[in-house]
């Protein structure tokens, strides 16, 4: 049973007025239903307010998270790790040519993780770069976006400029080889032919299948590497005889830098690039300490004590030795040896 509320006396459900007091009942449901309406709307706003907030909290924190974990630069690092690290098949993932054509695989990629070896400190340049501006100072790479998180934070990977060296010889139908792998055959004595899309690093290109031979180590590595010459003619390649002499002097013309001409000795020591590991490691420290540049130097290592290496540089060209020196592999220290004094000394003694 109702009442009215404003006699209170008993009314019925259906009523319109109160038959006591005539108080209109029909406008006081109104104003109660319109009170409880107004309620749930200030509820629902409260409760979509909270809401919004525990999202906007959640979000905040798995952006720090991300940013952090699997940020900008937490992925430079990673990706740069797998060029130190040795890991060429997840480096080639990580990347983006500038020249389609040149399929990103774990054999392309390799002349970049050998240069590296006897540079050391590109990477840690490269990576520094990367984080701080977006490109390396050599224009070589470059961060670029590649998707999306979850549909909010962006992946990355980095866009490589591709290397189109021109080569030269004066060897016709000879062929010019890459890293072992051929490239094209000289159709005549005036040849130039623009290659690639070579991936960044060392090279030693090789001209073959005549007597005259010839091969250059180039590090392909820089903006203004991208089209460099590379020299592969021979000063005997004009001319022809059986002289068993001259025959045996043209065969040993090999292992010659870029525009330098053939030499005619066997080399005393290897390319920079044939040594690895610890011996790699020597010979890196050795040009960084004496500013060597290693495609035009061939070494010999071995071990003069234990954790010290001992290098001996030779000039690629004239094979005249270039001095000697040792790595101490526990200290990080270089010395040369001082031919006046009988000892090995660092730059600072």
């Amino acid at each position: 049973m109702q009442t009215c509320p404003h006699c209170h006396q008993p009314v019925r459900a259906d009523s319109r007025y109160c038959e006591h007091c005539g108080y209109d009942l029909q406008a006081r449901r109104h104003v109660q239903s319109a009170h409880r309406s107004h309620r749930s709307r200030w509820f629902s706003r409260i409760l979509i307010g909270l809401l919004g907030l525990a999202l906007l909290v959640v979000l905040g924190f798995a952006g720090v998270f991300y940013h952090r974990q699997a940020g900008r630069t937490k992925q430079i690092t990673t990706i740069t790790d797998t060029i130190t690290d040795d890991q060429p098949a997840d480096f080639a993932r990580s990347l983006i040519s500038d020249d389609p054509s040149l399929k990103l695989t774990s054999d392309t990629v390799q002349p970049l993780l050998t240069y590296v070896r006897t540079h050391p400190s590109y990477v840690k340049t490269m990576r520094h770069d990367l984080v701080t501006n977006g490109t390396t100072r050599d224009q070589t790479f470059k961060v670029v976006t590649s998707g999306h998180a979850f549909g909010i934070f962006p992946r990355y990977k980095l866009r490589v400029t591709t290397m189109h060296p021109r080569l030269q010889t004066n060897v016709a139908d000879a062929t010019i080889l890459a890293n072992g792998a051929p490239v094209i055959t000289a159709k005549n004595r005036h040849f130039s032919y623009t290659a690639g899309p070579f991936f960044p690093g060392h090279y030693v290109f090789k001209l073959t299948g005549s007597r005259n031979t010839k091969h250059t180590a180039v590090n392909l590595i820089a903006q203004n590497d991208r089209h460099r010459d590379v020299d592969l003619t021979t000063q005997t390649a004009a001319t022809t005889t059986t002289d068993s002499a001259t025959t045996a002097t043209t065969a040993s013309s090999t292992t010659t830098p870029a525009s330098k001409t053939t030499s005619s000795h066997e080399q005393t020591g290897q390319d920079a690039a044939s040594f690895s590991g610890r011996d790699a490691d020597a010979i890196a420290a050795v040009n960084d300490q004496y500013n060597f540049d290693d495609s035009d130097e061939t070494y010999t290592v071995h071990e003069a004590h234990p954790d010290v290496l001992e290098v001996r540089a030779y000039d690629w060209v004239t094979n005249d030795p270039d001095g000697v020196y040792r790595y101490d592999t526990i200290h990080d220290i270089v010395s040369s040896y001082n031919p006046q004094t009988g000892k090995f000394e660092t730059p600072d003694d």
